[in-house]
């Protein structure tokens, strides 16, 4: 690759770590970009177009279907909720078995028969989207369990990568009737996030110890690693753009920096897409996701959630009313909204044009 100055244009949306296609250009400048002026955030209030009340506890997990049509969200308390996005109407609700500890997170399959539902000891139930009732269980890898810290579909559908707090991704066949497990590899330390590339060749595995792994997933099977990106921080929420060429990676200082990893051998990082040293009172990153016009939003424990545009200085997006910590995102493109869930129980749906506008649409 050129180290003269290059613009890449991406099309991309990244989800709570997974990528979904937009049709949208994204410009990122090269190392040797000029330097950028000293950045001033910008705090406003949110387009919020509905409030959903779906539980007392904190809000775990969200995931949009591919045709933008539901939305699940799930609790720690066990319940999982899914709503019609178009009337708001709740179409089911259910809860995890007692046995299988709280809900930790939700991802759905890009074929939108199922849905992941991951839980605290470990263990995923695969739930039909048509109904909410469960399709399969996947058991944990550890005999004593330990929570699943991230789910991700290949873009295809047809393997789940499973990873929990002892380091430990599973890889399962989820393209039969009864899913079955094609390899157990791990890290030393807990692993926080993973995401796979567009081509399906290439999942990323962030871990608390500050580094992001690139392996190479072929033959999943066989997962090998390629290359090791050391962030520093630990990385809290990662993601690929559709076609593989860029990984984003969120950390738990509020921060997130992006690589070319068009070559997963040999990373490189665009350190003038990075974000920019955040204000107090931030908090960790908790979703990252890329909406139309270059617009980068992510959420953070600290209730914001941060908005930048890669050609200006970055924007910082509050919502009115600050009380809770924000925990989860998803995106809808069908609908150009936001969905982010709450540490109350609650999901809040914002308008991401609101968003493009704050950013300097």
């Amino acid at each position: 690759m050129s180290s003269s100055s290059l613009t890449l244009f991406l099309s991309l949306v990244l989800v709570g770590g997974a990528a979904f296609g937009a049709g949208w250009l994204l410009h990122l400048p090269l190392m040797s970009s000029p330097a950028r002026s000293p950045w001033s955030p910008i705090t406003s209030q949110a387009d919020i177009k509905r409030t959903y009340t779906v539980g007392s506890s904190p809000v775990t997990g969200l995931a949009f279907s591919p045709d933008g049509r539901l939305l699940v969200a799930t609790t720690y308390s066990g319940r999982v909720v899914v709503r019609d996005t178009f009337t708001g109407r709740e179409v089911n609700k259910k809860y995890t078995p007692e046995s299988t500890g709280a809900a930790t997170g939700v991802t759905f399959n890009p074929d939108g028969r199922t849905y992941a539902v991951s839980t605290s000891t470990g263990a995923v139930l695969l739930m039909a989207a048509k109904d909410g009732n469960k399709v399969a269980f996947l058991p944990s890898p550890n005999r004593r369990g330990s929570a699943v810290t991230s789910t991700a579909y290949s873009h295809d559908g047809r393997t789940l990568a499973v990873a929990n707090a002892q380091g430990t991704v599973q890889l399962w066949s989820v393209d039969r009737e009864r899913p079955a497990i094609l390899a157990t590899p791990g890290r030393q330390h807990s692993v926080s996030d993973v995401a796979f590339d567009r081509r399906n060749a290439t999942l990323a595995v962030a871990s608390v110890d500050g580094t992001v792994q690139l392996w190479d997933v072929q033959d999943p099977s066989r997962p090998e690693v390629l290359s090791t990106v050391q962030r520093g921080l630990p990385a809290t929420s990662i993601g690929y753009s559709p076609d593989g060429s860029v990984l984003a990676a969120g950390s738990s200082d509020g921060t997130t920096k992006f690589w070319n990893v068009r070559n997963p051998a040999e990373p490189q990082p665009y350190r003038e897409a990075a974000s920019r040293s955040l204000p107090s009172g931030v908090g960790s990153i908790s979703g990252l996701v890329f909406t139309a016009r270059s617009r980068v939003a992510a959420t953070t424990t600290g209730g914001y959630v941060q908005l930048w545009d890669v050609h200006k200085n970055p924007k910082l997006l509050r919502a009115p009313t600050r009380s809770q910590a924000f925990t989860s995102l998803s995106y809808n493109a069908e609908r150009s909204t936001l969905a982010i869930g709450i540490t109350n129980g609650t999901v809040q749906v914002w308008s991401a044009d609101s968003t493009d506008r704050l950013g300097g649409k």
